[in-house]
């Protein structure tokens, strides 16, 4: 079983490129050094209890040979086809149910999904992560492609196949893939789509929710995250009163 997700990242492309290629056997030896490893523009990735140690260890690059080239190349592209601003880069995740994978298959499931997604049209960085059984890909995809210099833009299908093709991979090596059965009734829009094999807009809201909820410490960490994909919150009713339950628009 593998849970996914990815996200845009608009600034301080150097930071999370450095985060996910280190390829050292090393363990971070406090809570701030772990912290400060897990923080890309505020965006703190996991809650302070799975800090506890973490080894950093498989890196692989998909449409490039040396990850310490991986900054240069990802710069060189956009600055090649003028497009340096905006969406940077896209920060991708896979994780895999405890204890049911090995670090070796992780990481070259990892690999596989990477190729098939974006390796044809945009470089990628793929760094497993190990820590307490618990293994989990990162994916660092280029904004820009270096077959045309077009933009990639995550749409609700891509995150869709995504969620296909791990699932996908995940069989073909004998894991176990999720399966939603939570009974509630569906308007006709959410069943056609569901029907049709397309992401709903309630699922998409869940899915950026349980990213959120994932890659925060506190409140302030999460309402960060949301806002970094798109979201906006409505916390004040008209006379500038704290509103009981917070309103979401995507």
């Amino acid at each position: 079983m593998a849970v996914t997700s990815i996200w845009p990242i608009k600034t301080r492309l150097d930071r999370v490129i450095a985060y996910v290629r280190n390829p050292e056997k090393t363990t971070e030896k406090s809570y701030q050094d772990t912290a400060a490893l897990h923080t890309i523009d505020d965006v703190i990735e996991y809650a302070a209890n799975d800090m506890k140690t973490e080894e950093r260890k498989y890196v692989s690059c998909i449409g490039f040979s040396r990850e310490e080239a991986a900054l240069e190349k990802f710069r060189n592209i956009q600055k090649l086809y003028g497009k340096t601003d905006g969406r940077i880069c896209y920060h991708g995740y896979q994780s895999f149910k405890e204890n049911e994978v090995t670090a070796e298959q992780a990481h070259e499931i990892g690999v596989k999904l990477a190729e098939n997604l974006w390796g044809n049209r945009y470089y990628v960085v793929v760094a497993t992560h190990l820590n307490t059984g618990h293994f989990h890909n990162h994916f660092i995809i280029n904004s820009v492609s270096h077959i045309d210099g077009i933009k990639f833009h995550n749409t609700k299908e891509d995150y869709q196949l995504m969620r296909q093709e791990s699932d996908r991979l995940c069989k073909e090596y004998g894991l176990s893939v999720i399966r939603q059965t939570d009974g509630k009734s569906k308007n006709y829009s959410e069943w056609q789509a569901e029907k049709d094999g397309k992401l709903t807009q309630r699922d998409t809201i869940r899915r950026d929710i349980d990213t959120a909820i994932k890659a925060s410490n506190i409140p302030e960490d999460f309402i960060k995250v949301m806002e970094e994909m798109g979201y906006q919150f409505k916390t004040l009713d008209s006379n500038g009163n704290n509103l009981k339950y917070p309103a979401l628009k995507p």
